[in-house]
């Protein structure tokens, strides 16, 4: 194999093991941040988390720790009554957490953040080494510089992202670099070697993300390597054997199906869900499709350096020549960021600083001398051109936490005062409330979309109670199964079937539902609106929500917000929108409801008395038409207007969160 001159190898490990360290301390430094302020990310024993996935792997590190994991297939606190089925074996992520926490004494949450900084920058090593081989050294290193501070791979890999971004690029790189080892070393014993390693290097990243559709992939360009090298066909025949065996024969297989699935449909949002229902990707953030020059800038801030480096990377994959099979999955995944969810960034960002160094492999290659003098301004010209690209990457980025520490708080105190519940409230924090709390809910993170989350949808968004209290029994009693069965093997459309829901009147079988609201509700209750008003008909939402102001003054009976002025003697927002009711409301009680005009917009304003004290502090004012005010959501958690025959409140912090029992 042709390496370059210029920089020899122990020249680029050194720069790759200080890029890992780089990597390491960058997220490092965000925990030492948190530290600083406590009363952000810390609430008792819980840090912060910045991913709201990372409750699930948390809590079944913490299961897997005290032995309890295996002790049931079905996981009880998942899709409420019916359940979820667990993966087996324990996700790999999880029992590593587990391990980690077992070996060094830390918490089980403390691991998981340690884990955090120790695997987002293992994908460096294998990339700047491959790249090496290739004859880019550079490209390799900045390549792998840019891809660990880019603005998206930060986020996704941010202190406290306890999830699976944190080693996908190393499993793919590392698939990469073996297929190029195994398909140029002239050994057949090394072949075979790299084979079984590539294999177990599959069997890791199906235990660690649980598609399997990749192994197809990385098996038939493994394959198409081996074969434009002219090896041997029974020596192939051996490779891909060592390949599907070190990779579990029985995910291979299952991974001809999850092909399709994991290259066609990774990020892609489609209009409807199963059973014409709304689909959920459209109300999910990393879900969303984003122009080409809002993709670019979650690599480097600087648009022009990322056009160069996208341009460049184009010359550099065609220069590759037939190097660039074994990293060509990473390649189309970096490129789906252009046709599907922004998440893809995170694989294109590697490429486009790739292409800034490559600039520099040529111009090195042109200079064509080697020696000490070679690899030490190869070496310093590398670390130039990193310093000059820092100030447009993440580097200075600290993650804000998930969940606010109220509302952590607010569900430690309810976990103390109730032992068992099954909750009923909006997808966002399930996983956070089987955590911490160890209760059921509805629907989570992985448990959502379909009829089950267009029921919750549906019973927030509605101005009645009744239909609340209805779908809540039909849910407790039934889950969405005879809804499912209905349009899947009666063919009933979506629209009737749900309806024996709405219809569901008889009262709830025991005392463990609750309704909790908690103030992200407020911003999402525009994607909640979405997926509850759906018409199944026209195939199409009506969604509707709040504009929410936060108000630095008060003279003259006129607010100073954000958002304008909001003058509530005359009943005027910004002189110029009606005010219909201007509604005092102090800890989600109505204190004062004025009628100001016909027509026009509600105002709430929202404040909470100091304990001890008679004093009040303006937390936000609530702008809302009629259908948003009249919505069970406003009228119970801001308001506090309840249907008490059917509702009893058991918990109350306004404005963090809000729990009713269902009677």
């Amino acid at each position: 194999m042709k390496k370059a001159v210029y920089m020899g190898l122990p020249t680029v490990l050194v720069l790759a093991v200080l890029l890992y360290f780089a990597s390491f301390y960058f997220r490092y430094h965000q925990f030492q941040v948190w530290k600083a302020h406590p009363k952000v990310y810390f609430v008792d024993n819980y840090p912060a988390m910045t991913t709201l996935d990372a409750y699930f792997w948390l809590r079944y590190a913490k299961e897997y720790k005290n032995g309890t994991y295996y002790k049931s297939d079905n996981d009880t606190l998942r899709a409420y009554p019916t359940s979820t089925v667990k993966p087996h074996p324990v996700p790999l992520l999880s029992a590593m957490i587990s391990w980690f926490s077992s070996i060094s004494g830390k918490s089980i949450y403390m691991s998981g953040l340690i884990l955090v900084s120790v695997l987002a920058g293992f994908f460096i090593l294998p990339m700047a080494y491959y790249f090496w081989l290739a004859d880019m050294p550079i490209a390799g290193l900045t390549g792998a510089f840019v891809g660990a501070f880019s603005w998206m791979y930060a986020i996704r890999t941010a202190m406290g992202r306890v999830d699976t971004d944190l080693l996908q690029l190393f499993f793919m790189f590392s698939g990469s670099l073996l297929i190029l080892l195994a398909s140029e070393t002239k050994s057949n014993r090394n072949r075979l070697i790299y084979s079984a390693l590539l294999g177990l290097n599959f069997l890791l990243f199906g235990w660690w993300y649980a598609h399997y559709g990749i192994d197809v992939v990385y098996l038939a360009l493994f394959i198409i390597m081996l074969l434009i090298r002219k090896v041997e066909p029974k020596q192939i025949v051996i490779a891909a054997l060592l390949f599907i065996i070190f990779a579990n024969p029985l995910w291979v297989i299952d991974g001809f199906g999850g092909f399709v699935d994991f290259f066609v449909n990774y990020g892609k949002i489609k209009s409807v869900s199963t059973g014409d229902f709304p689909n959920i990707l459209k109300t999910i953030t990393e879900a969303e499709h984003i122009s080409p020059s809002k993709v670019i800038v979650y690599i480097l801030s600087n648009k022009l350096l990322d056009g160069v480096g996208l341009i460049l990377s184009l010359g550099m994959l065609f220069a590759l020549g037939l190097r660039v099979i074994p990293i060509l999955p990473i390649v189309l995944l970096g490129f789906l960021a252009f046709r599907s969810a922004n998440r893809t960034v995170m694989f294109l960002a590697p490429f486009v600083g790739a292409g800034l160094g490559f600039a520099l492999d040529m111009v090195f290659h042109k200079l064509k001398f080697d020696g000490l003098k070679a690899n030490v301004a190869s070496f310093f010209v590398t670390v130039i051109l990193m310093i000059a690209l820092l100030h447009t990457t993440a580097y200075k980025f600290i993650p804000l936490p998930s969940i606010q520490a109220p509302i952590v708080k607010s569900f430690l105190q309810i976990k103390n005062r109730i032992n068992k519940a099954a909750i009923f409230s909006w997808w966002d924090y399930g996983y956070a409330i089987e955590d911490m709390d160890g209760y059921a809910t509805y629907h989570d993170g992985g448990a959502h979309g379909g009829a089950r989350t267009y029921l919750v949808a549906k019973a927030l968004i509605s101005d009645n109670e009744t239909l609340l209290y209805h779908i809540i029994s039909f849910m407790d009693s039934y889950g969405v199964k005879p809804i499912m069965d209905a349009i899947e093997k009666d063919n009933i459309s979506a629209g009737k079937a749900v309806q024996m829901a709405f219809d569901y009147s008889k009262p709830i079988k025991d005392n463990d539902n609750y309704v909790l609201f908690t103030e992200d509700m407020i911003g999402k209750f525009y994607a909640i609106s979405y997926l509850g008003s759906w018409d199944f008909k026209k195939e199409k939402s009506y969604p509707d929500g709040y504009a929410m102001y936060y108000c630095s003054g008060f003279e003259n009976g006129t607010f100073t917000c954000d958002k304008g002025f909001v003058d509530i003697v005359h009943g005027y927002i910004n002189s110029k929108i009606p005010i219909k009711r201007f509604l005092w409301v102090v800890n989600g009680r109505v204190k004062k409801d004025v009628d100001l005009h016909p027509n026009g917009l509600n105002v709430e304003l929202c404040l909470t008395k100091r304990p001890n004290s008679n004093q009040l502090d303006v937390d936000f004012m609530l702008v809302c038409d009629d259908r948003v005010f009249n919505s069970n959501f406003n009228k119970m958690f801001i308001l506090g207007e309840i249907d008490k025959d059917k509702f009893e409140e058991v918990y109350n912090n306004f404005p963090y969160a809000r729990m009713f029992r269902v009677k």
